[in-house]
């Protein structure tokens, strides 16, 4: 589980350092909290231990997977031919798990969008949030400056808009993952 002084990833709010583990007494009932507070030690919530899975809290991916990651990131073509409105809502369900793959799915589709001018300002806003909270947590697995692990966002981003989504099947033929392949000229 979690300990004082662990990085940890919080889907609403980015990452987070937890500060303590408490007691709180609560309708006359004793409930264990983690007391958190943002890298940037703007923001302190508590989570109640037994509601940490359930609200995404997870640890922050190690070095070897964020390069795993950032080497499939692919935009999602499925996606960005939706309307508008079924984007927002994909993309809203995706950044909420916290997971590091879905919000790279997220941000790589809008980044994708951006560039083919088709982003509306609430995907561009998401794309901004996201955005903010992978070069954190980028920064705290490679030890950068902020400007360093924007950089290295960047031209990730860059890298996996020109990659298209591949489509590998199991031996019985069923589309098992995509894989991000590079689009040749």
């Amino acid at each position: 589980m979690y300990k004082p002084g662990d990085h940890v990833f919080y889907p609403k709010g980015g990452v987070f350092v937890i500060e303590r583990e408490s007691e709180k007494s609560i309708g006359g009932r004793s409930i264990s909290f983690f007391d958190l507070i943002s890298s940037d030690t703007k923001t302190k919530i508590s989570i109640p231990k037994a509601n940490v899975d359930r609200v995404g809290v997870r640890k922050l991916v190690s070095e070897k997977e964020l390069e795993g990651h950032i080497e499939a990131w692919a935009p999602d073509l499925k996606i960005s031919k939706l309307h508008h409105k079924n984007r927002k809502s994909r993309f809203e369900t995706l950044r909420q798990t916290g997971s590091f793959t879905d919000m790279g799915n997220v941000i790589v589709t809008i980044h994708y969008l951006i560039h083919k001018t088709k982003a509306t300002f609430e995907e561009k806003r998401m794309y901004d949030q996201i955005r903010k909270r992978l070069i954190n947590e980028i920064q705290i697995i490679k030890t950068l400056d902020a400007i360093k692990a924007e950089d290295l966002l960047e031209g990730a981003l860059d890298l996996a808009i020109t990659r298209e989504p591949v489509i590998r099947e199991d031996e019985d033929g069923v589309p098992a993952e995509a894989v991000a392949q590079p689009v040749e000229d």
